[in-house]
């Protein structure tokens, strides 16, 4: 399969993850699929935020019958390749996604979005395997942020200081770090400037085109020994 770019650390490929997933490898899953919470609508209000729309992915709907149907079983498959995974998801994905061995997450003082309770105040992680390293002392599953999203073209990137975060959580130097879904690349950013190789799919074509952009402006030099 042919990549739609690539350099000395990161590789994305345009594309289905279900139909590019056969044919690569990695060690470490690092994602932020889509949570099926019809983004933009839902049942616990209307999101009045012009940048956040359901219109950001043309061919795809955020609809909790696409979360089962197209990311559970994308997760799935990507489990059976990787030694352990971290998958950012709501209490909706929880239900449905593979059974995880811990819970971890990021706290937000200030908030992120509403439920029918209130304010959610946890992203949530679904962490699966062993933790690396893990000999070596344990490390925190969570941190607390008020770091925002940068507006980069994309309806809901993650703020990078999260998925810095994650790949040292999830990863070791070394490790090939995989996101079946990784929208603008942030996932691969941060794994390049952590000394890692990271691999990246992607279906919207202009979100391949984003990523690289990113990728070729990022500066700062590689942690090699994080």
């Amino acid at each position: 399969m042919t990549p739609f770019y690539q350099d000395e650390a990161v590789t994305i490929y345009h594309g289905d993850c279900r139909e590019v997933l056969p044919h690569i490898s990695a060690d470490v899953l690092v994602t932020d699929p889509p949570y099926g919470v019809d983004l933009g609508n839902h049942r616990a209000a209307n999101e009045t935020r012009g940048w956040l729309t359901k219109d950001g992915y043309l061919s795809y709907d955020d609809t909790p019958q696409n979360f089962i149907k197209v990311v559970v079983p994308a997760v799935t498959a990507t489990l059976g390749i990787v030694k352990r995974g971290l998958v950012f998801t709501s209490h909706f994905g929880l239900q449905h996604l593979p059974p995880y061995t811990a819970i971890g997450g990021v706290f937000l003082p200030s908030g992120i979005g509403r439920t029918c309770w209130g304010f959610q105040n946890f992203g949530i992680c679904a962490l699966y395997g062993v933790a690396p390293e893990l000999h070596l002392g344990a490390r925190p599953t969570g941190f607390a942020s008020t770091e925002t999203s940068e507006r980069n073209g994309h309806p809901c990137p993650k703020p990078y200081g999260w998925m810095t975060w994650a790949v040292q959580l999830a990863s070791r130097h070394g490790d090939v770090v995989l996101d079946p879904f990784m929208g603008s690349g942030t996932t691969l950013v941060a794994a390049k400037r952590l000394g890692r190789k990271a691999i990246g799919i992607e279906r919207e074509r202009a979100y391949c085109e984003l990523a690289v952009e990113r990728l070729r402006q990022s500066a700062l030099p590689l942690e090699m020994g994080a």
